[in-house]
This record gives structure tokens, sequence and C-alpha cells, in this order.
């Protein structure tokens, strides 16, 4: 019995004088001091900041139920061509404009936006980053809309619609999940929902669905956790897209 309690004390100094020997050492590893990281907004803040610092976040990842499985839509992943071919694409600026506007209109549809978003070219003139690449989105550099720091936007579309889509990015230099819902105004449930990653700069990323069940709302919002801390500072929307209900 006094041989056992011995090789238990034995181990206890060892092991605290080993503790000891390496507490500065652990005081300065990277479980216990966040990196802190100065990260580029493609378009400056209103109080005129263009880089933000912040710590470095988690990898990126999707929650595993984002995904419903309906017989009556279907996500559009790529703006191919018979996607193209079956929408039509709305005009969103005027060369060189950086109006402030809540809605925009063609012949046939009227978004109309809940808040109000800064319309501005492309690359690099206005959006200061390179959107993406063909086949992810149509160019490198179109015009877009921009939710001026806002990371919510709702779109009341004055007409039902059975396709839409629009491509996305975040305005500050990293990866951020987003989410959107469509929705038919006269009813509560959900008649569509997606969650993707999109990123700045280089990984704009198409949202659309194809749907039986025609919808006329459409509600994006960025889909992360400790918004205050990880916000994208809003985000970008370009290439919209639609085909109206029959």
């Amino acid at each position: 019995m006094k041989k056992h309690f011995f090789t238990v004390l034995t181990v206890l100094t060892i092991f605290g004088a080993m503790n000891a020997c390496t507490k500065n050492e652990q005081a300065t590893s990277p479980e216990t001091v966040a990196e802190i990281r100065k990260y580029q907004l493609s378009v400056p803040l209103e109080d005129g900041r263009k880089f933000i610092e912040k710590k470095v976040p988690p990898i990126v990842q999707l929650n595993a139920k984002h995904s419903p499985i309906t017989s009556w839509f279907s996500q559009i992943k790529f703006p191919d061509e018979a996607y193209r071919n079956s929408t039509k694409l709305m005009t969103i600026k005027h060369p060189g404009d950086f109006s402030i506007i809540n809605c925009i209109a063609d012949h046939a549809l009227k978004i109309t936006f809940t808040d109000s978003v800064r319309r501005m070219p492309g690359y690099p003139t206005g959006w200061t980053a390179i959107w993406n690449s063909k086949p992810e989105v149509e160019n490198k550099a179109p015009a877009v809309l921009y939710t001026r720091q806002q990371n919510r936007l709702t779109l009341q579309l004055s007409r039902y619609v059975t396709k839409f889509g629009f491509e996305l990015a975040p305005n500050l230099y990293d990866t951020y999940p987003f989410s959107v819902g469509f929705y038919d105004s006269r009813e509560n449930p959900q008649v569509a929902y997606l969650q993707e990653i999109a990123s700045t700069p280089g990984g704009a990323k198409l949202f659309a669905v194809s749907s039986q069940k025609p919808f006329n709302v459409v509600e994006i919002a960025f889909a992360g956790e400790g918004e205050n801390v990880n916000s994208p500072f809003g985000f970008a929307i370009a290439n919209i897209r639609y085909k109206l209900a029959k």
C-alpha cells in the first residue's frame, strides 16, 4: 500500500513540474489566443472604413437540414444556357450610375426592395472585387445592387414567377453562408428555400430555383451566427433573372 501511494505521488509531482515548464507556452497557443486579421471591404462602410479587423472565423459549414427534398421545386446550380434561355434578364443599371434606389423594373415585372440599395457598376469602377468566373456566374464583372451594409433584403415582385435567380457575393473579403426563402404572399409556408456559401473576392454564387408553385416574395439573409462579430457588412446581387407564371 505504501509503495502504491509513493508511485502516485511521484507521478503527480512529475506532472506538476511539466505543467509548470509549459505554462507560458500554453498561454500563447493558438487555442487560447485568437488570431486577429485585417479583412478588406469591396465597398467602404459609411464611416469610411475600407478594412475590418476581426478574429479568424472557423471553417464555414452548412446545416445538413438546409435543403428539404420536395417535388415542386428544384435548385438551379449554374447559369447555363438552359437557365438563361428560359428566363428574362432584368437590367439593373446605366453605365456609371451610383444612385440609391428602392425598385427596378422592365416592361413585364417590377421588383421593390424593403430597404434601398445602391446601383453600381461592377469591377473595378464600382464593386471593387472580381465577381467570379464561368460556369459559376454569367460574367466576372456584372453591375450590382449593393445593400449598403445591411445583411438582409426582401424583394417584392409585382407578378408571380416560377423561376427566379440572382448571383450574390458578400461585401467583406471572406466566406459566408446565405439563405434565400421564396414565398407566396397569400400563404405562410415557403415555396422554396436555399442555403449556399458565397465569398469575396471571386466566389459569387448563383441562388436560383424553378418551382411548380408560383411565388412573388424573395427573402435574402446572412445565415451565419454571431452577426456582430462575423458580419459580411452587406452583400451585392447581380444578374437577376425571372420567368413569369402563366
